[in-house]
């Protein structure tokens, strides 16, 4: 072979290395590839969930899922900020956590009635200085921030996802997008979306994750999500001892407990409340990875005391 043409063999060889190698990566993105992965995921400590974006600074607003207080959140550096997101007739997805407008703001009915137009001009009935956000706003602040914080987007349907990525609004920020459903099979939307996934332990295991063979069930459901959301009581030693935790960490799955409300459904007698005594057992024997409550500034000082 002249020198020429091992030239010519080298430069195709290498070409269809790189080929083979692209082509492998984006068969395993579009597989799943077991998702986004945000910084965060390799903290060792609990991290922060601010519930419906709330936040105890001064300056703070009292009306839900707000855009100020999603900005001092990111300002704040909270791991973790939850929303709840609709979507308009028109399919602009906003941020809003009630079912209907009525009482919460000067507007009523659904925002699925009502477009864009519309819910633009509306203004919470504690905070009239706040209107409703749009999800797209508030991944600007993501991205104008530069913090590796989570959008936790709650009460996202798959077809609600579908329509959100199809939007391009996932774009560049996929391994801080965290959507949450009742099933531990990811919906395809969010595999094709590549965000992170929490499904949420199903109340039908409520009493009885006190045995290893269903902690480890549940473990091997949780194979290729980032979070699981707890639902528990007082019956669900092994979850409440830390084994639950110890066996996700393994798999590069947290535990998120959720602090605010509770109910025999959601969390054990003994652990409801959102206060530093409650967070305490859920830190330690509890290793919650994220806990969510509507103190994230006192929480997180906490935990950084308590380390």
């Amino acid at each position: 072979m002249t020198r020429k043409g091992k030239i010519i063999f080298g430069v195709a060889i290498g070409f269809a290395v790189v080929s083979t190698i692209v082509l492998f990566l984006v068969a395993k993105r579009r597989k799943g590839g077991g998702g986004a992965k945000s910084l965060l995921l390799k903290s060792d400590k609990t991290l922060v969930c601010s519930h419906i974006a709330n936040i105890d600074v001064q300056g703070s607003s009292k009306a839900q899922n707000n855009l100020r207080n999603i900005q001092l959140n990111l300002n704040n550096d909270i791991d973790i900020i939850e929303m709840d997101v609709q979507i308009t007739r028109d399919n602009v997805p906003v941020l809003f956590h009630d079912s209907t407008l009525n009482g919460v703001t000067n507007g009523s009915g659904k925002i699925q009635e009502k477009n864009w137009s519309e819910v633009s001009q509306l203004r919470y009935n504690k905070d009239s200085s706040q209107g409703i956000a749009t999800l797209a706003d508030a991944i600007q602040e993501l991205k104008k921030s530069g913090k590796p914080s989570i959008f936790q987007l709650d009460k996202c349907d798959a077809g609600e996802i579908q329509k959100i990525n199809s939007l391009g609004l996932f774009k560049g920020v996929e391994n801080q997008m965290l959507c949450k459903g009742q099933s531990f099979i990811k919906p395809a939307s969010v595999v094709e979306a590549n965000v992170m996934w929490m499904p949420i332990i199903p109340s039908s295991y409520v009493g009885k994750m006190n045995t290893e063979s269903v902690i480890d069930e549940i473990v091997s459901k949780c194979q290729g999500s980032q979070f699981v959301e707890a639902q528990f009581s007082d019956a669900d030693t092994m979850l409440i001892d830390g084994t639950l935790s110890d066996k996700l960490n393994k798999i590069g799955c947290k535990l998120l407990v959720v602090a605010v409300g509770g109910s025999s459904d959601t969390n054990g007698k003994s652990f409801r409340g959102d206060s530093q005594a409650q967070w305490a057992k859920m830190i330690n024997p509890m290793k919650a990875g994220a806990i969510m409550t509507n103190r994230p500034l006192e929480l997180k000082n906490y935990i950084n005391q308590s380390v």
